[in-house]
Parts: C-alpha cells; sequence; structure tokens
C-alpha cells in the first residue's frame, strides 16, 4: 500500500519537475511552429544585413501587433532578440539578448518570431558555407506592446534633425 502512495507520489513529482522545466526550455529551443501563412521563398539578399532586413519584414507582415506611427518619444521596451536560422528558414534557437525586464514585451516579441512561421530561407552568399545564420533583431516596444521591427522600420529623422530643421525656419522680416 505505501509502495504504491509512494509510487503515485513520486510520479506526480517528476512531471512537476518536468512542468516547471518546460518554459525554460522553450526559450532556447524553438518548437515547430505552425506557420500563418505560406511558407516564405527563399531570401536573395547577399549580406547578412540584408537578410535581417528580409526577415525582419516577414515577422512584421505576419505580426497583427505592428503599428505604422512613427515612434513615440519614450519606449515602454527595445528588446533584443538572437534567431539562429537554418538553410530552411527554420528558427532553430529564439532567445532574449537584451531586455528592460518588462516581460510583457518580451513575449510579444518571441510570440511574434513563432508566429511568422518558417522565415525566408538565407541565400548561400548569407549562408557562407555555414549551416545557419545568427541575427540579433531589435523589437520597439510602444506602452501598448504594439512594436515595430526595428530593420523594417524606414530611417527616421533624430530629434535632433526635428529641432534644427524648425530653428532654421525663422519667419520672415517684414519690410520695414
Amino acid at each position: 500500500m505505501h509502495k504504491t502512495k509512494f509510487s503515485a507520489l513520486a510520479a506526480v513529482a517528476a512531471s512537476l519537475a518536468v512542468a516547471a522545466w518546460a518554459p525554460i526550455a522553450q526559450s532556447q529551443q524553438v518548437a515547430a511552429a505552425k506557420p500563418t501563412a505560406a511558407a516564405p521563398m527563399a531570401s536573395r539578399a547577399v549580406t547578412v544585413d540584408e537578410y535581417k532586413k528580409h526577415v525582419a519584414t516577414h515577422i512584421a507582415k505576419q505580426s497583427a501587433h505592428v503599428y505604422a506611427e512613427s515612434l513615440p518619444p519614450i519606449l515602454k521596451s527595445v528588446v533584443v532578440l538572437d534567431i539562429t536560422i537554418d538553410a530552411e528558414g527554420n528558427v532553430t534557437r529564439l532567445s532574449i539578448f537584451r531586455s528592460n525586464g518588462y516581460e510583457d514585451a518580451e513575449a510579444a516579441a518571441m510570440d511574434s518570431v513563432r508566429r511568422a512561421g518558417k522565415l525566408p530561407a538565407p541565400s548561400p552568399e548569407v549562408l557562407a558555407g555555414q549551416t545557419s545564420v545568427r541575427i540579433l533583431e531589435s523589437w520597439l516596444v510602444r506602452q501598448d506592446n504594439q512594436f515595430q521591427v526595428r530593420s523594417a522600420v524606414p530611417p527616421q529623422p533624430a530629434a535632433s534633425d526635428v529641432a534644427a530643421r524648425g530653428a532654421k525656419k525663422k519667419p520672415a522680416k517684414p519690410a520695414g
């Protein structure tokens, strides 16, 4: 009788230990994601920077949480993800490289990569003889957890550029 109770308790303890460990494992290895759209075609990018922009654009197009307006003056968070992509476009590793600790912003960034499914396959030039490519990408997150993927955003003028343009526009003095 005691052996049966002990065995049952041991089984419960083992399953709880596995359940507690699972979220840690998820941050290191990406489970096979179900693509939300047809698999993208191979990238024609010949540099890692071009490829990174192609991947960022693909992720942004697959997400409902991307905003199109210009960046707010203050962001809630900047989340930098470390993404490894194999020769077929599968994400083989996904982890947080840098963050300011907002778990909801981190989750939004990680989920956007998972929901994007299969990514554009890197070109042989980008792979440069390797079996995968590793990129770091930044998510610029607003207070409402809407975000922009940095490499997919067109360059925006710096605040100093905007201020300088405003300073140059002086009203004309009336002739007098």
